[in-house]
């Protein structure tokens, strides 16, 4: 009886070992840095301690003026995407416009996505505001999505859920310890 229940515990522990590095592995392998043109970079907001950028959120932003700089596209536009959280003076939409501009990224290519709380209302907002400024759907758009290297495989399936099709990726390093 006893050794009964050990095996079937045992067989469950792997179950969910294996569930587990599956998963792992594939948050680890997904591609996360293609430099190919986009019509658009949303950038995934994280957050702001009082009106400054988190270390994350510097990181994303930094990415986004890596990804610009190594870009050969000129026509782009920057969607900064989210709103203001507990303990947030200003939105994490302005506290990524400002450290941009301060970059001497041009104010004229960001457009401002202030009202998400969620990842899944940053791909909300940010599809109506490329919608409405490029006058096309989603589908027929270039995105390129900038986030954190772990962030990327959830953020896919969430591009997808909301009619993203034309899209890649360019990500910041996380810290080893996450």
């Amino acid at each position: 009886e006893k050794r009964k229940l050990y095996n079937t515990l045992k067989r469950c522990f792997l179950v969910i070992l294996v569930f587990f590095l599956l998963v792992e592995s594939a948050i680890i392998f997904y591609p996360k840095k293609n430099i190919k043109d986009c019509d658009y970079i949303i950038v995934l907001g994280a957050l702001v301690n009082k009106n400054k950028p988190s270390k994350t959120l510097e990181d994303r932003l930094n990415a986004t003026i890596d990804y610009i700089n190594k870009s050969e596209d000129d026509d782009l536009y920057i969607v900064v995407s989210g709103g203001k959280g507990r303990g947030e003076n200003i939105s994490e939409a302005q506290a990524m416009e400002d450290y941009l501009i301060q970059k001497n990224i041009s104010p004229n290519i960001i457009l401002k996505e202030d009202k998400s709380t969620t990842t899944q209302e940053n791909f909300l907002y940010s599809k109506d505001i490329i919608e409405k400024h490029s006058n096309k759907k989603i589908e027929d758009v270039k995105i390129k999505i900038i986030t954190t290297d772990f962030h990327s495989l959830r953020s896919s399936i969430m591009a997808k859920k909301y009619g993203f099709k034309n899209y890649s990726f360019y990500t910041s390093s996380s810290k080893y310890y996450l």
